[in-house]
């Protein structure tokens, strides 16, 4: 059933495609309808999100698990983030994107809103200050994740001391997440058309001429990701002595669904899910998951070292090894804010371009082929929670093998659509 429904959003993202490029009208004019599908998956991740970070951040009372469960969760999404920075920057120093190209003829976007949201992550005491929520419903309703997984984290931790008192509140948060899964699991059907109408309004909109100036770019980045996809997180799987393409195709449909919808947030239920069934155990699914949607934004992180070297070697600008590794080390800090802002790469790519002396007139011009690149570190992303999921779960001795097995067993009785597992 699962490889079905896979199969039904492929069909979907090559018939949108097409409606997208034949009829470009009609395919704009399916917007709507793929919008109306994003925000039925966003008006679920919120309380998803704050439920299952309480119930992984109260660490049955013991504050030391927990301490130890945050730290190391912390270590591997620093960890990862650096080598695909490093990645990204050798990529990019070796191919040469940028180079000889003339930026003045290209299309443009206004990125005045992206301005106003960029003291939000360049300033690093900003930052840390807009994480701690002065008020929490209303950064529940703005979808601030890094100030809803802050109060979540101290909330759970809070719940986990006090002991038994924190029963009633914990069994309404776990009564509150299956109900919030199952209501995904109903959002989930109309996927398929959610998808089609999301490609058609993309394709439609910004069209094939668009793509062919910044092809390289875009080349590059795709590149990227497929060596961090298919060769970095393989030779990690395997130092690990994890099963990492068994994994990858049991996520191959939410794989496909973050790409089209470019959003994670459209499958994180589906995800957390099926790695509790693999074998994770439910603490560490509930913490490293929600908290890697603001913190482990793998194709994220590849991008954007691509596309600040790509605006210096446009623009001429020369840069040493260390410049670079300064742009690095500025990446590093402002890419986990990501999630707390709207179009958070391209304002982390404007951050970081204004703190470093780039010209922000080139982030204008990459923000007008931003879908295509959107697409593909998004679903980058979605292997990326399942390895850290994984280690994780084994770095705390909490994995279980035979999850994978039982899961195996029980999927043929599984009767919804689409399957959780």
């Amino acid at each position: 059933m699962k490889k079905f429904f896979a199969f039904q959003v492929l069909i979907a993202l090559f018939i949108g495609a097409l409606i997208g490029h034949f009829f470009p009208e009609l395919g704009q004019s399916l917007r709507p309808i793929g919008d109306a599908f994003i925000h039925l998956i966003k008006m679920i991740v919120v309380p998803i999100v704050f439920t299952t970070i309480v119930i992984g951040s109260s660490g049955d009372g013991n504050m030391k698990k927990m301490g130890s469960l945050g730290l190391k969760t912390i270590i591997w999404f620093e960890f990862i983030t650096t080598l695909i920075l490093g990645i990204g920057l050798l990529l990019v120093n070796i191919l040469k994107p940028g180079a000889g190209l003339n930026l003045s003829h290209l299309a443009q976007k206004d990125i005045t809103q992206l301005n106003e949201s960029v003291t939000k992550v360049v300033d690093f005491k900003t930052m840390l200050v807009n994480i701690i929520p002065s008020n929490i419903v209303d950064a529940m309703a703005k979808s601030d994740l890094l100030a809803v997984i802050f109060f979540a984290i101290l909330f759970g931790v809070a719940a986990g001391a006090i002991g038994k008192k924190s029963e009633p509140a914990m069994k309404f948060m776990e009564s509150v997440a299956n109900i919030m899964f199952k209501l995904t699991q109903m959002v989930m059907v109309t996927a398929p058309i959610g998808v089609l109408s999301l490609m058609a309004a993309s394709v439609g909109q910004y069209g094939i001429a668009l793509l062919i100036p910044m092809a390289k770019l875009i080349g590059v980045v795709y590149l990227g990701l497929a060596i961090v996809i298919f060769g970095l997180f393989p030779i990690i799987a395997w130092f690990l002595k994890i099963s990492y393409f068994k994994v990858f195709r049991m996520v191959w449909d939410l794989f496909l669904i973050a790409f089209s919808t470019t959003s994670t947030e459209t499958i994180l239920p589906q995800l957390m899910d099926r790695m509790e069934a693999y074998g994770c155990s439910k603490r560490v699914v509930s913490f490293v998951i929600p908290s890697g949607l603001s913190l482990n934004c793998d194709g994220s992180t590849l991008y954007l070292s691509v596309c600040s070297i790509f605006l210096a070697q446009a623009y001429g600008i020369p840069m040493d090894f260390g410049q670079q590794l300064i742009v690095m080390g500025v990446l590093v800090a402002t890419s986990k804010g990501i999630a707390a802002v709207p179009s958070g790469s391209l304002v982390v790519l404007l951050a970081t371009a204004s703190a470093v002396g780039l010209p922000a007139e080139g982030v204008a011009i990459i923000a007008g082929i931003d879908r295509v690149l959107d697409m593909a570190r998004t679903a980058c992303n979605t292997p990326g929670h399942v390895l850290a999921c994984i280690v994780v779960s084994k770095w705390e001795k909490e994995f279980r093998q035979e999850g994978w097995n039982k899961a195996q067993t029980e999927q043929s009785s599984l009767q919804h659509v689409p399957p959780t597992f």
